[in-house]
Order: C-alpha cells, then structure tokens, then sequence
C-alpha cells in the first residue's frame, strides 16, 4: 500500500512539475525573443537618429519624390555617396590600448553595428514601402524613419522612408555583453519559477493524498471489522465530500453490525425461553414428576405454538431483508380479506370480553399479497386481542383517499406510554406495563407487519387511540407495483 500511495504521490508531482517547467521554459524562451528582438530595434533606433542630415537631404533636394529619387535608384554609386557625406558616424568610447597617450583621438568606430557597413543594411523607400535605392533584401529586423515634406512629419506630406536592417552578424561585444546579463537574470528567474512551481507540486500531492491515505486506512481498519473509526472532515472540496462519504459509510455499516448483534442475541435468547419450557417439561415427565396428562400435554403444546409463531416471524423478516417478501402480487379485494381474517378472529375476541367494530365500503379493490395483508391483518386483532382489558373495543375502519386506502385498528385501554410509541415497530420491544411475555406475544408482531406494508410500498405507524388504547394506521397504495 505504501508503494502505490508513494507511486501516486510521485506521478503527481512528477506531472505537476513538469507542467510547470514546460510553461515556464516557454515563457523564458517567448521572452527571450522578445528581448532579442526588442533590444535589436532600440540599437536600430539609435542608429537612424544618425540620419538627420541625410533625411532632410532628401526632404529638400528631391522634392519630386518618388520620381526626384529615380537617379539614386539606377545608380548605386550616387546613393553611397550621398549616404557618406551626410552620415556622422556616432563614437563609441573604448578602453584605449596600452601605451596610448590619453586625451589623445579616439580610435575609429567600426563601420556599423555587427562589423557590416551603413550601406550594406541602410535602404531606401518609396510612400509605399518599395525599394527605391540601397542594400537589396528587406528580411530580419528592420526599423523605419519617415522623409516628409519640409522635414516636418507633424505637417507635411510622408515622401518615403529610411530603413535600416539588423546586421546579421552578431551584435558588438558591449551589446553582447548586457544581452548576457539579461539572460542570465531570466534564466535566474526561470530557476525560481521553477522552484517555486516545485514546491507548490509538493504540498498539493501532499494535500491531494493526505485524505487519500486517511481513506485507504479507514477502509482497512473497516475491512478488519471495525466500524467505529472515523475519519475528520477537515476540508470542503470533492475529497472532504467522499471523507463525509465514508464517515456516513461507516455509521451505517456500525449500526446495522449493532442491529445485527442485537437481533442474534434477542432471537436466541426468544428461542431459548420456550425451548427451556418445553425441555422442563419433557425433563419432568421422564423424571416421574409430573404425568403426561391433558394437563402436561397442554403446557407442552403451548410451548410449542409459541416456539413455531416465533420462527414464523423470524423467517418472514428474513424474507423481507431478501427482498422476496411478496411473492403473488394481484388484484384483491381489500374488503374481503378484513372479512375473512375477522370471521376467524371474532370469536377469539369474543372470547377476551371484547366487541369488534367493523366500517369500511362495500369494496376496496387492490393489488396485493392476500396471503401477507392477511397476516398483518390477523397480527393486528391479536395483537389487539392480547393486549387490550375487558371488556373493551377494537374498531377496524377502511376508508378511499383517492390515491391509497387507509385501514386503521384502534383499540380501548390499556394502551402503551407515550415514550414508547416510537419504539413499537422495533424487533422484541415490548412496553413492560401492558405487552410482556405472559401474553404470549413474540415482539416480532408489529416488526412483521411494518415489513409487510412497506413491501407493498405502503407506510404503517402507531399512535394513541381516541379510544384509549393503541391505533395502528396503515396506508396501501392503490397503483400496482
């Protein structure tokens, strides 16, 4: 895991970096060019401002321009020799050579920038920009001074131009001197850029794989069985999202382990009570203590009716957790089947001292399991049945509410506290005060039938009675699954 994580971490920065680096490398390289070239028309620059005498030569002795220029564009001689009568060439300071006295003349410059002479680059130029007269060839860097009428550009007319090209060459050794230091201190800048870039490759690998690395442990810590570590949620971008992800994950998988210890520790301990009655039994009568009379056989029987309802509930929530609760969808008479069940259950309650109150329409059409909706129809009158005084009431009532059907099961008191109203439908609960054992109740009745309704895509919740007792309200959609 630490190769890969490090393997990660190390393409990350690697492709960080080096997109960093290329950006960077093009950037030095544009502005190098850029500074060549700009450094190139500055020099150019300097050296047209050489040209006053000769520009204005040109202004006032060919006023006919372009025509007035002819001469000097069939004769090569002509243009050189007006180009050096009214060149002043600049003085460049050098250091003077040993033995020289000083404050003595100057050496002479070199002809032109580069070692090539004016006329090799200095060219002139019609209004248009057509070669009248001078070097041939317009390629490189070339800078432009105008000619105008009157030697005033603000107000006369452009009658051509002085073009100079960049020797090609390379530039005298004081240029290629400052040039270098320009490039060295891009260069160093680059180096910097390129540092920085690095490092902030760095910390964001870091910051990308830290969470990434805090994921991988929790779910191996997760895959060991561990469902209480968590992970901070320190950040709120896609990976602070996928850490709240697997904290939610995590509480989930931790709850369903707790439901699920719980539910193996409530079973066996619901399978252990009739088992042990029903072995107390069977131990006694082959003991000699007690007769296998109607008496025993009784107790036994009991035993076993209790044992069987409760592996009943047991796979039928097992059923419901596998999705394979409804197996013979189709349509049904709601109606009919309250009726079936009731026919059944009425004289149990009658029985208990209690009175059944029926309201419902003549028919109540719907597609269901007429096996399961049964089931929780008869839980419900038991449950009704166990739990409720004599004499008392348990009232069944069915009404249309144009999308679904509402059965409701009400029953006189006693009925369950409050507090425990939201626990009812939990496997094994049993409020203490009306709903313990010595009824015979699994505390799986209400869990079974809330699996159920739900897989019919119905809702089912419990409420007080206005009656006093305990209301159960279920809600079965009309529209087929």
């Amino acid at each position: 895991m630490t190769r890969i994580q490090s393997s990660l971490a190390v393409r990350l920065f690697v492709a960080i970096a080096a997109t960093a680096v290329v950006v960077v490398a093009i950037m030095a390289l544009l502005v190098a060019l850029s500074m060549r070239d700009g450094f190139a028309r500055y020099l150019l620059r300097g050296e047209l401002s050489r040209f006053d005498d000769l520009t204005l030569a040109l202004a006032q002795d060919y006023p006919a321009a372009p025509s007035g220029w002819a001469s000097l564009a069939v004769s090569p001689e002509a243009w050189g020799e007006l180009v050096r009568q009214k060149d002043t060439p600049p003085v460049r300071p050098q250091r003077p050579a040993e033995g020289d006295q000083p404050g003595g003349p100057p050496p002479a410059g070199p002809p032109g920038m580069g070692g090539m002479s004016i006329l090799e680059r200095l060219i002139l130029l019609g209004p248009a920009g057509e070669r009248i007269a001078g070097a041939p060839g317009q390629s490189g860097v070339i800078e432009r001074r105008a000619i105008c009428a009157g030697g005033d550009c603000a107000s006369g007319a452009v009658l051509g131009y002085l073009a100079l090209r960049a020797p090609l060459a390379d530039v005298s050794g004081g240029d290629q001197f400052f040039l270098r230091g320009q490039y060295a201190s891009l260069g160093l800048a680059a180096l910097i850029a390129i540092a920085v870039s690095a490092l902030a490759a760095w910390f964001v690998s870091r910051q990308i794989l830290i969470p990434i690395r805090h994921l991988a442990a929790g779910a191996k810590t997760m895959a060991a069985g561990n469902y209480a570590a968590r992970i901070p949620q320190d950040r709120t971008d896609e990976l602070g999202q996928l850490v709240g992800h697997y904290n939610a994950l995590a509480a989930t998988l931790e709850q369903t382990d707790k439901a699920e210890r719980e539910w193996m520790s409530n079973t066996s301990h619901e399978l252990q009570t009739p088992l042990a009655t029903l072995r107390a039994q069977i131990e006694a009568v082959q003991d000699g203590i007690r007769v296998p009379n109607a008496l025993t056989m009784s107790a036994m029987h009991s035993a076993v009716l209790r044992l069987s309802r409760l592996v009943q509930d047991i796979k039928t929530l097992s059923h419901a957790r596998e999705g394979g609760m409804t197996a013979t969808m189709r349509p049904e008479d709601l109606c009919h089947i309250v009726l079936d069940v009731t026919e059944v259950v009425k004289p149990h309650l009658a029985d208990k001292g209690l009175t059944l109150s029926l309201d419902m329409p003549s028919t109540a059409p719907l597609i269901c399991d007429r096996i399961r909706i049964g089931q929780v129809i008869d839980n419900l009158m038991q449950n009704a049945a166990r739990y409720t005084n004599a004499p008392g009431t348990v009232r069944l009532c069915i009404f249309d509410a144009e999308t679904a059907f509402h059965l409701t099961v009400d029953d006189t008191p006693p009925g369950p506290g409050p507090e425990d109203i939201p626990r009812l439908f939990e496997r094994f609960f049993r409020a203490e005060s009306s709903r313990s054992r010595a009824y015979g109740g699994s505390g799986l009745g209400l869990s079974v039938c809330q699996a159920i309704v739900e897989s019919h895509g119905g809702t089912i919740s419990a409420s007080l009675s206005e009656l006093g007792g305990l209301c159960v309200a279920i809600v079965l959609p009309k529209a087929p699954l």
